[in-house]
Parts: structure tokens; sequence; C-alpha cells
């Protein structure tokens, strides 16, 4: 079946990205755009749901607030929908329990009609004028908004035994699991590894009989929310570190990681907290293993059918090994070039792993200029440790939507800075 309706753009995958995209684009007149995902529905990280977990970041920081606190498709919307904003007010919350925010971003991805679940995109052309997607229906748009997301980084010693018992700590809840009385193993020192180790200490029905949290870290480190890093988080911070040399960026990038992915202080005193009461006032305690600054260097399955988790300590360069029944992979994410795009693969410029980005949040390809692929959430190495966060969400939405319809129908320029990069 082939759409007859030429689109102004369509979108590839709804995660909040794009969905943040589809939300600032419903209510302009004449834009005729369309979202596409697989999934039957609107969902962000179903496995990680792990009640109480919060979002690390201002609930103002939504879909579209910082870029037109009028939308119907606020956070503060969605409270008022719900009858819930004088107790959320009241509540004074530290953060946002992520389900909330989910239930939010499910709330607003049922009001849009500009979203299409239960759509998987085959494959994706140009025809010398036009973005043809392939698949059923097939569509054609003049621009492309890709927010397919970023994929499970997952070691490679650990892919040939992926199974129920080792998995990449993002599909936790996707199952039923026995954790009593086994020994489990959990590879990240990061806020999703932080959380499912918390997790597992917080219920004698769940509790382990040995926990150890692996991580490459020097020790289990603390997000920098403090008010002077979080202006890295900002449009000016962002437009300096664009002009950059490359180099320089991957070099930021890594330099700031405590600042997107450290462990929330609240969660590190709460696990502290609990360690205490285990080792000291309760009579049902796991073993606890706690290793930083370690690498997994390897992991195998015995005879029997538990596993050896082989450590590499990061200063001395000693292995060591903890054997467990079930091995958590909290490793984080990457981005991967969609295979729907192989088509335009060779046309597409890409420099040390990543898409060359214009400043529109458009990259470089070899067709027409009034034909741009604009993609969320591949940035990093372009626009820095903001790129995968909520934070500048709206914002990068507002500079694409702008673009796309020519005109500033957003106000994207930037607010007052404390501090000049330039």
């Amino acid at each position: 079946m082939k759409s007859s309706a030429k689109l102004d753009a369509i979108g590839v995958g709804i995660g909040p990205f794009n969905l943040s995209a589809a939300a600032l684009c419903a209510p302009i007149p004449g834009l005729r755009t369309l979202f596409l995902d697989r999934k039957r529905e609107f969902s962000w990280h179903p496995g990680l749901l792990i009640s109480g977990a919060t979002i690390q970041t201002s609930h103002l920081k939504d879909l579209v607030t910082l870029a037109d606190p009028r939308s119907a498709y606020g956070f503060l919307s969605y409270l008022h929908a719900h009858g819930r904003m004088y107790r959320f007010n009241t509540a004074n919350f530290k953060g946002v329990e992520r389900a909330e925010f989910d239930d939010y971003f499910r709330w607003v991805s049922k009001q849009l009609t500009n979203l299409r679940f239960g759509v998987d995109v085959e494959s994706l052309d140009f025809d010398g004028d036009h973005f043809v997607v392939n698949g059923d229906p097939e569509y054609t748009a003049k621009n492309l908004i890709l927010g397919t997301g970023l994929s499970r980084c997952i070691p490679e010693c650990a892919e040939p035994l992926l199974g129920d018992d080792v998995f990449h700590g993002d599909t936790l809840l996707n199952k039923e699991r026995n954790w009593t009385d086994r020994r489990v193993a959990i590879v990240g020192g990061g806020q999703s590894g932080a959380e499912i180790f918390n997790y597992l200490i917080s219920s004698e029905q769940r509790m382990p009989s040995q926990l150890c949290w692996v991580s490459s870290r020097s020790s289990y480190l603390p997000l920098d929310d403090s008010p002077f890093t979080n202006e890295l988080f900002t449009p000016g911070y962002s437009n300096y570190f664009f002009e950059l040399p490359l180099d320089q960026r991957i070099f930021a990038v890594e330099s700031q990681k405590l600042a997107s992915d450290g462990i929330s202080m609240s969660l590190l005193e709460e696990i502290y907290r609990r360690l205490y009461s285990l080792e000291f006032l309760r009579t049902k305690k796991p073993e606890i293993i706690l290793r930083p600054n370690r690498r997994m260097a390897g992991l195998s399955r015995s005879a029997a059918g538990d596993y050896c988790v082989t450590m590499t300590e990061l200063t001395t360069k000693r292995t060591s090994e903890v054997v467990a029944d079930i091995v958590i992979l909290c490793t984080g994410y990457e981005y991967r070039i969609p295979r729907f795009l192989s088509p335009l693969r060779e046309r597409i410029r890409v420099e040390k792993g990543g898409y060359v980005y214009n400043r529109d949040f458009s990259i470089k390809w070899d067709g027409p200029a009034h034909n741009k692929i604009y993609v969320q959430n591949a940035a990093i190495n372009a626009r820095g440790i903001a790129d995968p966060n909520l934070s500048l969400m709206a914002w990068r939405s507002a500079n694409i939507i702008n673009d796309l319809v020519g005109e500033q129908i957003y106000k994207v320029q930037n607010s007052k800075e404390l501090q000049l990069w330039i």
C-alpha cells in the first residue's frame, strides 16, 4: 500500500526525543508530519521502571516546556489533567519517579494524531526529490527526523552467553525472575547499576545470597549536579561545544562523564544506609562484594551452569574472579546507524564512527540541501553530554522545527548565560 500524501517530514522512531518533536510540530498549521515506530504503543525503558527510581533532571525539562511553556503537552499540563497539581507541589519531590514520567509520555502520545505505532520501516531511500520510506504503507517526505535511539552495549565476552541469566540491565523487569538464594553479579557502576543493586537489597523476598557490584570507576561516584556544572546542559554551551575541534569535543565528553552518568547522591545514601542496616541490624543478609576500579575482562560458563566473571584491577592489573548464577550487564548504550539507512549509507558523511552534523541538527550527506536528514540522540561528540539527556530535548526539537518550517516558530535564542564559553 502506498500513501499518496507527501509529507514535510517523516520521523522514524518514537522515543522521548521524537515524541518531543511530534508534540511541537502538532500545533503548527499546514505542517505535515508523521512519526513511525514498530512498537505497538509508546514505552520508555519498561524493563527499568523500578518502583521509586527517579529521573535525574528537572520535571520542567519535559517534552516541550523549555521551548513552549504554553504548550498543552507539558508535564504541568499532565499533572493538571490528572488532578495532581496541588499534591505534586506539596510533596516537594527531590526527583520525579521514572514511572510517572513514562506515564506522562504515554499521555502525550495518546493525544497526538501525527504518530503511527505498529509500523516497521524496512528501508529508506531517496528518489531525487523526496525520501521514500519503504514499508506497509509506503510514505514519501521532503525531510527525515530520525530518533531510533541507542542500542545496548554488550561486552564481547558476554555476547555468546546472553540469555535468561546473562542480560542487559534494561530488561530487568521484562520477566519474572527468581533471585532468592542465588549469586548475582552486576557489571557497571552508573545509575542503572546502582538502581538494580538497590532493588535487590531492598526486599527480603528477592534478596540474593551473594551480590557483587563491579565498576570500572575508582569508586561508586555521584552525579555532579552542582549549579555551574549544570550549565553544561544549556543551549549556550551546546553551541560553544559544536564549534570546537572534534578531538577536543571527544576529550570533553570523557572528562565530563560524571555530569551526566554519575549516580544520584540520594540513591548512594540510600544504598549505604541499607548496607549498614543489613550488616548490623538484620539476621538475613546477602554476602556483599563491592569491586570498584575493576573492568570485566572475561565471562565463562562452567559445566555446573554458573558463570565466572573475570575482573582486572585497573591500577595493579591483577585479575580476580567471582562466581555468579546471574550476571546483569549495566554497560550502557551506543549509537548504531540504523539498517534501514543502508540504501543511503554511502551518501552520508561519517567521521570517526559518527555523523558529521550541521548546526541545525541535520547531518551532512550528498543529496540536495533542501532535503535534510535530522538525527536526534546521536550527536554526543558534536553537541556534548547533554545530547542523550532529556535536558535539551525541547530546545533541540524547536531548532529542528524552526529550520524545517523556515521561520522562528519557537524562541530558541540563548537565555543570559552566567558563564561565557567563548
